[in-house]
């Protein structure tokens, strides 16, 4: 799998897998995102797995039977197990949920992981990436307005990420001030690294940065094929239409 040349358009998918990686492909993704814990939430008899069991083999088996549905679209997979500490409904602790990531590795073309995980492992990811060919997003998120991060520090957190192995490094904030978006595109304009970056502002405030962020170094842009599974996403045919509009495409 190799770096897209052009800002690249994600469904995230957070249930009917196979129906939703079809329509996501119609309606213009280039890549579908699993979010496997907010699949888990949408699953009847498979919440349980957000909270314990988690050796268990039906699970793992089961996440692979997914990536399976998805890959029927013909598209790249990105596999998420969001914490609930990120924003996710994941609620098992940082070892047992990546040795679920790490049991999919060889199934899905990008992995999302956390920056605040643990350095051992991400290290472990990043080994088994390397023999899988599995691409890596490490991403930063800053879910409060209190909590939007300065411009230094969004460009400390970049240039952390890929120290810590990131093929593709991602920041998504919570914008209290049209001045926090312009943060966000200046420091994708300073990057040392566009096109390896993906920029994110949530909520409605940022949904602007789901069509303008690549022309600031952003390479993905995360939308909705039938429900939003973060704020302020938009619907992927929407994106792909700004992206037209802008001639992103």
């Amino acid at each position: 799998m190799t770096y897209f040349t052009r800002p690249a358009i994600v469904g995230t998918i957070t249930k009917n897998v196979k129906e939703n990686a079809a329509a996501g492909k119609e309606k213009g993704a280039d890549l579908l995102e699993i979010r496997f814990d907010l699949l888990l939430t949408n699953t009847p008899g498979f919440e349980k797995y957000l909270k314990n069991d988690f050796d268990d083999p039906i699970l793992t088996n089961w996440m692979k039977e997914q990536i399976k549905d998805a890959k029927s679209a013909g598209l790249p997979i990105i596999g998420t197990l969001r914490s609930k500490e990120e924003g996710g409904a994941f609620e098992g602790d940082e070892d047992e949920r990546f040795k679920l990531i790490k049991e999919i590795l060889y199934d899905v073309d990008y992995v999302d992981i956390e920056r605040k995980s643990s350095k051992k492992n991400i290290y472990e990811c990043r080994q088994i990436a390397e023999k899988s060919k599995t691409k890596i997003i490490i991403s930063s998120h800053f879910f409060n307005e209190e909590d939007m991060p300065s411009l230094k520090k969004m460009e400390k957190v970049l240039k952390k990420s890929f120290e810590k192995g990131a093929d593709i490094a991602k920041v998504a904030v919570m914008p209290e001030t049209k001045k926090d978006v312009l943060k966000l595109y200046q420091a994708g304009l300073r990057s040392e690294t566009p096109e390896k970056i993906c920029l994110i502002a949530m909520g409605d405030l940022g949904k602007q940065t789901r069509i303008l962020a690549p022309f600031y170094g952003s390479i993905l842009s995360y939308g909705y094929i039938d429900e939003e599974a973060a704020p302020g996403q938009l619907p992927i045919d929407q994106i792909r239409k700004g992206f037209q509009l802008l001639g992103l495409l």
